[in-house]
């Protein structure tokens, strides 16, 4: 899916606009439930509008010396990074190191699974979360649940899945685009979503994936922006920015399951 189509699949679902059944519908019969965090970071990082020049022009060159003072490519290289691998750092590597281990999948997951559960007419039990790294098989091809054996009548999954930085949106900064022909240096601020899903076990004891939904903040609804020059070179900064986009995560996804409950 491209990524217009995705924010635009993504913004019918912040409006309360998914279709198919409501949980109501699906819930009939659960009574227990065992709850997942799918990762402890997003599964996806990206920009979105930054600035008119692309990141490989503007940083792939002296990189070392243009991302916090060489703190970027020195990371790299305690990761383990060869000699030999020296180039200019992916979206995703920036990003991961922007991201600097932020607390916000775990603080959105605590934010967002009681919400969930309640939606679902279940409580939420701290003991029953598990917490599963990227890359753990989730489910096969038909949508069935295959991580573990759940034991309960429902499994309920929150999936950080998409950070992005971006261009906050105002109409002075449309107008300043327009005037600058797009040359203009863009303030940017995060987006974030995560992926909702429920699998429900069936006469045969099988969890099959049966509700599955999108929430998250967009550029718009943030209040907090920097120039991407200086969020690029900060951790601090673009620490501010996730810090600020958590809360608004957990209340719109909240918003959200409150419409299609």
């Amino acid at each position: 899916m491209s990524r217009v189509a995705t924010l635009a699949a993504v913004s019918l679902l912040l409006a309360g606009c998914a279709g198919g059944p409501s949980i109501s519908e699906l819930r009939t019969g659960t009574r227990t439930a065992t709850f997942v965090q799918y990762g402890k970071e997003p599964q996806r990082y990206s920009f979105g509008v930054v600035d008119t020049s692309s990141f490989w022009a503007a940083y792939g060159g002296g990189v070392s010396a243009q991302l916090g003072g060489g703190a970027l490519w020195t990371g790299l290289e305690a990761s383990g990074r060869a000699e030999s691998e020296k180039r200019a750092p992916t979206v995703t590597e920036v990003m991961r190191w922007l991201y600097n281990k932020n607390p916000m999948a775990d603080r959105v997951s605590a934010g967002v699974m009681p919400k969930l559960a309640a939606a679902w007419g279940v409580d939420y039990e701290p003991s029953r979360l598990r917490v599963l790294e990227h890359g753990t098989p989730l489910e096969t091809e038909d949508g069935t649940f295959k991580a573990f054996n759940p034991m309960s009548d429902v499994v309920l999954v929150v999936a950080p899945y998409h950070v992005m930085l971006t261009e906050r949106q105002t109409i002075g900064r449309a107008f300043a685009a327009g005037f600058t022909m797009g040359t203009n240096t863009k303030n940017v601020t995060v987006e974030g979503y995560v992926q909702l899903s429920a699998y429900k076990r069936d006469a045969s004891g099988v969890y099959k994936r049966v509700w599955q939904n999108a929430c998250g903040v967009n550029n718009v609804q943030m209040d907090i922006d920097f120039p991407f020059p200086e969020v690029i070179k900060s951790q601090e900064k673009a620490k501010q920015l996730f810090d600020a986009a958590t809360p608004k995560m957990i209340e719109n996804c909240g918003q959200f399951l409150a419409k299609v409950k």
